[in-house]
Formats: structure tokens, C-alpha cells, sequence
């Protein structure tokens, strides 16, 4: 594609990002998509090894690029490309390629954002060289607990339900629980844990701690077996066992704690609408250029009306959800307009914005699948691995349902 396509593709999107767009998606289809399969361990997902080498050598390719540096503002080392308005579609692009290696990338900027947002300067100095070197440093950003999922992001529920617990000994925070189902969970150098010192003072009682890999008392359990991102991220269980860091590994403190929580989810919410809308718009372009090469009674399949209807409305969803998250990308680069990240409006559109684009992901790559037919289930035309992958993708972040809740309480108060 060219910049001029890149105009069409993101209506209103700067025209400062788009060259670098359009940088991305050829970097994709360089770089990543002749590689999709190994990402996957091959035919039966069955090489492990292959794998691990394919998405390492991939992550060290996007450090190159600046994938993980521009992130992160000019002010504390990193290359400062852009806000939400950039950082959206450039995930949409790089997803199209593979949305777990491009979660993998994000997952350093999301984890330390709360760090940046208290301009706390120890966990800044300490680890945000590191992200922004030449080298892989990956992050974790662990909230989901074994009891009860991901409802400990419900605000209705005001950090109640958190189980994983900070106690304060000395200059140090004593941590003891369990997490499970984080994306990079025991293959990450830094894990940003949501814990809390008093479960039963609910939002005062939140605290975001840092703790390094090597801290003692951390360890991890098995990958999880998964029916999409079966390599590029691993999900398990981490445990910790009187893990201890320094004091000021903390984000911040009682009750602010809580409200950059908030603020990081919707950084999550808003994020995974591109992580989703990629891989749709990967099985989206696979789908036409199949039924343009497909031929049914001497015609193009693509010419029959039914296909067209259906090739259609395919298009018709990838633009309506890439122009809602644009939307909403736009907004969150404004917060002093719409209010803060974590409060309920702008938490609400960008849980909406995820929710449309997931809903829209799933839908489309399994039309993608159907006008295919039996070719479409087939490893080698990709379409069966973004389905798998964008099913998980929408259950990030405590799924559509939850994002739905917290799109209603953006309109008007309520407690389920």
C-alpha cells in the first residue's frame, strides 16, 4: 500500500503517522507474514523450539524498528512516536501480521505506564532503560487471580475480590498470592502486580507494585494449553511466596493507586481493539484475493452476489469498528477534554471501542472461513490461526460482557 492508501484506510488519523504506517505494514508483510506458521510451531503447532526462535528473532527485529522504544516518551530515553491516535492502528498493522507478538511489544509500555503517570522516579530510572535498549526486556502486567478471573477489574467491586495481598515490612513490600492467565507470565524480566494491602478498604486498599523477575520467592507455572496464541504468549500461573521489593516499587499510594489502575485498563481496552482488528483485516484481504483466483460456473467467485453481499458487509464491519477505535484513540489523546483515562466516560468508549472491534474480528475472519470453505480451515491459507487467535483476543481484559457493563456505566450510574 502507499501513504495515500494509508489515508484511506484511517480517515483522520494525522497524516505525520501515516508514512510510519505504512513502514509497519511492509515491515509485516517483510518480516512476519512469510514466518506466520513457524510462529505457530509449524503443521500441528507440534515444534516448540521453532517457535521460540521465530518469535525472538521477530521481537529483536520490532526493537530495531522502534516498536518497543517508541513507545515510551523522548523525556525518559524512548523515541516518543505518537499517542493513542498513532499507537492504535500501528498495533492494528503489526497485528495483521501476528496479534500475540504485537501484544508481547506493548505489554512494556502498558506495564510501566502507571509508573509514568505518578512520575515515580525509581521504578522510571530503574527499568525504562531497559525497555528501551537494543535488547528484548519484556513485561507482564498480572491481575487476573485463580479466584473469580478477571472480576478484579470490575470497579463495581472496588478491589474487594483481590486475593493477592502487599504488607508493608520495613523499606519493603512483602507479597504473597497467585496470579493466573497473564499474558507473557514466566518469560517476562518485569511484572507489574496488582495486589492489595487491605482488601476490605476496597479502592484505598489497591496497590500496583513492581517486581522484578529474578525476586526471590517469584515462580511461575506451565504455559498454558490454548486453542490461539499458542506461542507468541504464554499464559500461566505466577506465584508469589513473601516475595519482597523496595518500598518504592509501588506506582503511588493508598487511593492512587487505584485510580491508575483504572486508567490502565482502559490503556488495555483501547489497545486491543487494534490487536483484534488486525488479524480481521488479514483474513479480510486473504478472503478476496481467494474468491478473485476461485471460479464458479466461468465467473470470479467474487462476482456472484452472494460472495460480493458477504465481502461486503465484511468490509463494511472493519470500517465501522476502525472508525469507531480512531474515535475513541483521538479522545484518549485528550484528556483534558474528556477527563481522565480510568474515569467511567472515556473507560467506557474505549471499553466499547474493544467490544465492536472483538465482536467484529470474530465475525469477520469467520465469514473469511466460510467463503473459503474447506480451504479455509486449511494451516496454510492462515485463516483458521487468526480465528483462533481473535477468539482469545476478546476475552482479554475480562471479556465482551464485562466491557459491556463498563460501556452502560459510561452513560449512566448503575451497580449490577
Amino acid at each position: 500500500m502507499s501513504v495515500d492508501d494509508m489515508r484511506k484506510k484511517y480517515p483522520g488519523v494525522a497524516e505525520d503517522y501515516l508514512q510510519m504506517l505504512n513502514g509497519y505494514q511492509e515491515f509485516v508483510n517483510r518480516e512476519i507474514m512469510p514466518r506466520r506458521r513457524d510462529l505457530d510451531g509449524g503443521p500441528y503447532h507440534k515444534d516448540a523450539e521453532l517457535a521460540e526462535r521465530t518469535f525472538n528473532e521477530l521481537t529483536q527485529k520490532l526493537i530495531d524498528i522502534d516498536g518497543v522504544r517508541g513507545q515510551f516518551p523522548v523525556e525518559v530515553g524512548g523515541a516518543g512516536l505518537g499517542g493513542f491516535e498513532f499507537w492504535v492502528p500501528a498495533e492494528e498493522e503489526l497485528s495483521r501480521g501476528d496479534c500475540g507478538l504485537t501484544l508481547h511489544m506493548s505489554l512494556a509500555s502498558w506495564a510501566m505506564m502507571a509508573a509514568l503517570m505518578s512520575g515515580n522516579m525509581r521504578v522510571i530510572l530503574d527499568f525504562i532503560p531497559e525497555f528501551c535498549g537494543n535488547k528484548p526486556y519484556g513485561a507482564c502486567v498480572a491481575i487476573t487471580e485463580p479466584e473469580g478471573g478477571c472480576n478484579v477489574t470490575d470497579r463495581v467491586q472496588m478491589g474487594h475480590t483481590i486475593r493477592t495481598t502487599a504488607t508493608l515490612d520495613g523499606d519493603e513490600w512483602v507479597i504473597n498470592g497467585q496470579k493466573l492467565w497473564p499474558s507473557s507470565s514466566g518469560t517476562a524480566d518485569l511484572y507489574m502486580t496488582l495486589c492489595t494491602t487491605d482488601a476490605s478498604q476496597g479502592d484505598e486498599g489497591i496497590a500496583l507494585i513492581y517486581v522484578p523477575r529474578e525476586t526471590p520467592g517469584l515462580s511461575f507455572g506451565p504455559p498454558e494449553a490454548k486453542m490461539g496464541l499458542v506461542y507468541t504468549e504464554y499464559n500461566g500461573a505466577i506465584y508469589y511466596d513473601n516475595v519482597r521489593v523496595p518500598r518504592e516499587y509501588r506506582a503511588a499510594g493508598p487511593g492512587t493507586d487505584a485510580g491508575l489502575f483504572h486508567d490502565v485498563l482502559t490503556i488495555g481496552r483501547i489497545g486491543t481493539a487494534g490487536l483484534a482488528l488486525g488479524p480481521a483485516q488479514g483474513a479480510f484481504e486473504i478472503a478476496v484475493e481467494y474468491t478473485r483466483n476461485r471460479y464458479i460456473a466461468g465467473k470470479q467467485v467474487r462476482e456472484h452476489s452472494m460472495h460480493a453481499g458477504m465481502i461486503a458487509d465484511m468490509a463494511i464491519a472493519l470500517e465501522a469498528a476502525r472508525a469507531y477505535y480512531i474515535q475513541v484513540a483521538k479522545m484518549c489523546d485528550r484528556t483534558d477534554v474528556y477527563g481522565r483515562l480510568g474515569a467511567e466516560f472515556l473507560h467506557g468508549k474505549a471499553s466499547g471501542a474493544k467490544v465492536l472491534a472483538c465482536d467484529t474480528a470474530v465475525r469477520v475472519t469467520n465469514i473469511a472461513m466460510e467463503i473459503m470453505g474447506s480451504m479455509g480451515c486449511s494451516e496454510g491459507m492462515h485463516i483458521e490461526k487468526y480465528l483462533r487467535d481473535v477468539k482469545l483476543m476478546q476475552l482479554v481484559e475480562g471479556g465482551a460482557q464485562l466491557g459491556r457493563l463498563d460501556m452502560a456505566r459510561s452513560l449512566y450510574p448503575f451497580k449490577w
